[in-house]
């Protein structure tokens, strides 16, 4: 059973333009050079082999235990449907201190027969009771390559209310976990999670630091910083939808989904986004306009000749491929810090990175590099090619 593939297995709606997936899928299609990386069809048995870095891009939950039940991986997943933090979970006996609502023949019986005996896997479903909610999961334990090491792959299928009889094994929150840990500088947010305050001056130190060891590389760094952060951002989204709506980013309509990520940019203080996918003049280029007012990014910098807002075009290429599933290409055509008015920047699919890095060579402006992908203009969508689609 391919875990990953129940967890984006819900009903598409269709309101307003369609899904977020379906509008954004047709504008960016076409042939992409080279694995995307965000189909999640992997082979459970090699979980071994994969980094801590790899298991955190994982859209479902994975604890590695050994044989008698304790952690020894834990992926940031799991961490968050659980609202465990990662690092006080590791080394605790899985059934005893983090699940005790697994306890049970149905679930820790079964782990220990598997142990003692020859199957590769077993699968199951389960409910998981915590103190903020249930959730139904499929459960998938395999045989790690290593000798004694066993991987619980867990997915979410629906999230539900408390349930007050499970309460005295549910599984303990974060503060329960480790009582008093606000008294060391630790802040966590609504869903328990660690978060740190990271004034935009630390940017700017950050930005020079880079400058001084490798003028060339900021972009680059920021960029793929930014672009994992996304990644990982998406499963945050995800998990959440999921919780409330039993939905994922993908299923939303569009102009619900493209708000979630503008909120998402906004509310840590990144500045505003707009993302437009759906005007003439971005659906004739198949390409998304994305301005962003007010930047954190390009305000720390100061001035510069160079676009500094990487960091959050790397987070809104990952969002955007993630839904899209497709393997995208972003640049910042035009930043504050070079004196524009706001941050102008344009995503097309992978397959059209060097047309797009071409046209961004070529040109000073937005409508400059939109002239560049596909010649100067280019046609308008046709009235019936947009009912076409709609219908």
């Amino acid at each position: 059973m391919n875990i990953a593939r129940v967890y984006t297995c819900v009903p598409a709606l269709v309101r307003n333009h369609g899904t977020r997936r379906d509008v954004i899928t047709r504008m960016l299609d076409v042939a992409v050079d080279g694995p995307s990386g965000l189909d999640v069809g992997f082979d459970a048995f090699s979980l071994d082999g994969y980094d801590d870095a790899q298991l955190d891009e994982l859209p479902f939950g994975v604890v590695g235990v050994d044989g008698g039940g304790q952690i020894v991986r834990y992926n940031l997943a799991e961490a968050r449907l659980a609202r465990l933090d990662r690092s006080q979970v590791l080394g605790r006996d899985f059934f005893r201190q983090i699940a005790p609502c697994t306890a049970t023949p149905e679930f820790e019986g079964r782990f220990r027969s598997f142990v003692s005996g020859l199957e590769p896997r077993i699968s199951f479903p389960y409910v998981f009771d915590f103190k903020f909610g249930a959730q139904e999961v499929q459960v998938e334990i395999v045989r790690g390559s290593r000798e004694g090491r066993y991987y619980l792959c867990i997915n979410r299928l629906k999230f539900r209310p408390p349930r007050p009889a499970y309460q005295p094994v549910a599984a303990p929150r974060q503060a329960e976990l480790v009582p008093g840990e606000d008294a060391f500088g630790v802040r966590r947010d609504d869903a328990e999670q660690r978060v740190v305050v990271m004034p935009a001056v630390a940017l700017r130190a950050l930005r020079l630091t880079w400058d001084k060891i490798a003028p060339q590389g900021w972009s680059l760094f920021s960029a793929e910083w930014g672009f994992r952060w996304g990644r990982l951002a998406t499963i945050d989204i995800d998990t959440e939808l999921q919780e409330r709506r039993d939905l994922t980013l993908r299923d939303l309509p569009l102009d619900e989904a493209l708000e979630l990520i503008r909120a998402h940019i906004d509310q840590d203080g990144w500045g505003q986004v707009n993302i437009d996918v759906t005007s003439p003049t971005a659906t004739s280029r198949g390409a998304a306009i994305i301005t962003l007012e007010r930047s954190a990014l390009a305000e720390a910098a100061g001035a510069s000749a160079l676009p500094r807002c990487g960091l959050v075009g790397g987070v809104l290429r990952a969002m955007l491929s993630h839904v899209s599933q497709r393997v995208l290409a972003i640049r910042e055509v035009r930043c504050v810090s070079q004196g524009a008015p706001r941050c102008e920047m344009v995503a097309v699919a992978h397959a059209r990175r060097a047309r797009l890095d071409a046209a961004a060579a070529a040109a000073t402006d937005l409508r400059g590099v939109l002239a560049g992908l596909d010649g100067a203009g280019g046609d308008t969508s046709r009235a019936g090619d947009v009912l076409a689609r709609l219908f």
